[in-house]
């Protein structure tokens, strides 16, 4: 009812509505400031949801059954499915604020609003959202991004106690990129100790909640977003796709569609070319990299996480030229170690003629990013968590 009002309301009021809001939220924020940190009070967030590294962290907390006391933060809490030991609070309420302004930890994967202030005893830990990245972030692209936004980052950076990195390559970027200059920690991402698993039941567990047959290969197409209105840059005609995977793969090949969070809103605009699952509302991205056996992306960091599993991964940039004048490239795209296609034709010559040494590109190009995924970064991030309570407790 509340987003039905605001998309009623005439802009100038949208944008006073919001500055008096902001407002009256710092001035609570600062006034609950007063009241004393809670040691065992730990705050977790991602703003999408119950997801990203955020999620595996919680998780392994929850398993460690610890008198901890986890508030899990989002702007939609209630579409979260969690323990009963996690209380859910939504972003930027009064409940959430003061369990920020009181907590020993924060627990991030997104930069935080900009009233927001460490004080002086607590801890922050910030995950990140990305972790390799082919298109420029932060400091790497400050005027694509904005002054506004830059601001925000910088004051998020000169908050943080630590960042979690999965490479060398990572730690130099966020040191560059997210002006850091404080301890990073090359554990792995926690989101990646899924994908790094070798659990079958959950598998089937995920495909049964999708409604598909255990026996089936799936092909998960995950497009990032544009600035584009050009809804026709996302779509793919699934049946010839699976056609073309099954007689290159074996196997009965089905096809899964994942866009992104802004853009999932228009998916209904999308020509239905062939048959596919829309898992663009399905709550964990990882979930559905664990159960798919390949990946078509186009921009996303996603192509160097799944190939971690050593399954293919092909590049589909029908708008490419446009693209990298948008954003810019950390990497010369053409030279990527996946097969890259800029026509659906083209994408289905690629996936003919594949060739299983292609995964040996992939390996040699991951090596000298030097890559430090083991599957235990949720453990490593859960036992600093721990060690930061307990010094909390001997102190007097």
């Amino acid at each position: 009812m509340r987003e039905r009002i605001k998309r009623l309301m005439p802009k100038p009021l949208i944008e006073l509505y919001k500055g008096i809001r902001y407002g009256f939220i710092t001035v609570f924020f600062y006034l609950f400031r007063i009241f004393p940190i809670r040691k065992n009070r730990i705050v977790l967030m991602n703003v999408w949801g119950f997801g990203d590294n955020v999620k595996y962290v919680t998780e392994e907390l929850i398993s460690r059954k610890k008198p901890y006391e986890l508030i899990f933060i989002c702007n939609r809490p209630e579409n979260v499915t969690i323990s009963k030991s996690v209380k859910v609070k939504k972003t930027n309420t009064l409940s959430a604020i003061y369990s920020l302004a009181t907590a020993k930890l924060w627990v991030e994967c997104n930069r935080k609003e900009g009233y927001i202030k460490k004080r002086k005893n607590q801890y922050y830990i910030q995950l990140w959202h990305g972790g390799f990245a082919l298109k420029k972030i932060e400091g790497d692209c400050e005027d694509y991004l904005g002054e506004t936004y830059i601001k925000r980052a910088k004051k998020d950076s000169l908050m943080t106690d630590l960042y979690v990195s999965n490479s060398t390559y990572c730690t130099k970027m966020y040191r560059r990129a997210f002006w850091f200059t404080g301890e990073i920690a090359e554990w792995g991402s926690p989101r990646m100790d899924l994908l790094l698993s070798t659990n079958d039941n959950l598998k089937n567990q995920i495909k049964s909640r999708l409604g598909i047959d255990k026996t089936k290969k799936i092909v998960l197409y995950a497009p990032t977003y544009r600035s584009s209105e050009d809804l026709s840059v996302y779509e793919l005609h699934y049946d010839v796709l699976c056609s073309e995977l099954s007689k290159r793969f074996g196997g009965e090949f089905i096809a899964m569609e994942r866009l992104h969070p802004l853009v999932r809103e228009q998916s209904t605009q999308l020509k239905k070319l062939g048959n596919r699952i829309d898992a663009s509302s399905y709550k964990d991205m990882y979930e559905l990299m664990l159960i798919a056996d390949v990946l078509i992306t186009d921009y996303s960091n996603t192509m160097f996480e799944f190939s971690l599993m050593n399954r293919p991964v092909f590049l589909y940039a029908k708008d490419y030229k446009n693209y990298m004048k948008e954003r810019g490239f950390y990497f010369d795209f053409p030279t990527l170690p996946f097969p890259i296609a800029y026509t659906e034709d083209e994408l289905n010559d690629k996936i003919r003629f594949y060739e299983d040494s292609e995964q040996e590109k992939v390996k040699r190009f991951l090596s000298e990013l030097e890559v430090k995924e083991t599957g235990a970064a949720s453990i490593k991030v859960a036992d600093r968590i721990e060690q930061v309570v307990k010094r909390a407790y001997k102190k007097k």
